[in-house]
């Protein structure tokens, strides 16, 4: 936590380092928005929402959990929002296929994987695909995630394991595995 303030308050010392700062959790904000919302043009409106909201109250931030976690939150509380506004669903994975010594038909297998995951993964209810990606995608730890979404530790374990269930059911085309 320290360390998190040290960072906040040397971001705040001049335009250039609240810059410099801005651009090194970019990457991070846009992958999280773009796996919650799963279009590349709204994870760019959510980033760019994010970094100003981040840059306007940055200030504010009091050590009150991790700075990581702080900006999960902003991020979350970003994406359903816009939600809200396009009463839109969000989530699927990145489209980028490791295409290093695959055959072509290894290649389309794993895109027809991709797909239907990301298909399985769209359809989960918002409270299981947040839960989800923020545990999977971000590693975050189960304090980390109920921090961020503002839940118990239990109720993160419970909906972790109802949204796998569910993922898995709908990843295997609603059969029972």
């Amino acid at each position: 936590m320290q360390q998190d303030l040290e960072i906040v308050a040397e971001a705040l010392e001049s335009k250039e380092k609240l810059s410099n700062f801005l651009r090194t959790i970019e990457p991070f904000i846009y992958q999280t928005a773009y796996y919650m919302t799963g279009k590349k043009m709204d994870a760019e409106d959510v980033t760019q929402d994010c970094l100003w909201k981040v840059c306007r109250s940055l200030s504010q931030y009091q050590g009150q959990g991790s700075l990581r976690g702080w900006v999960h939150r902003v991020v979350v509380n970003t994406v359903r929002e816009q939600a809200r506004k396009k009463k839109a669903q969000f989530v699927e994975l990145n489209e980028t296929l490791p295409a290093d010594g695959m055959s072509v038909e290894k290649q389309v297998e794993t895109k027809m994987t991709e797909e239907n995951l990301h298909q399985a993964i769209a359809a989960l209810p918002e409270n299981y695909r947040e839960v989800l990606v923020l545990r999977h995608i971000h590693d975050l730890s189960y304090q980390e995630i109920a921090d961020t979404l503002q839940l118990t530790e239990a109720q993160v374990k419970t909906r972790l394991f109802r949204g796998r269930e569910k993922l898995r059911t709908l990843f295997t085309g609603g059969e029972e595995v």
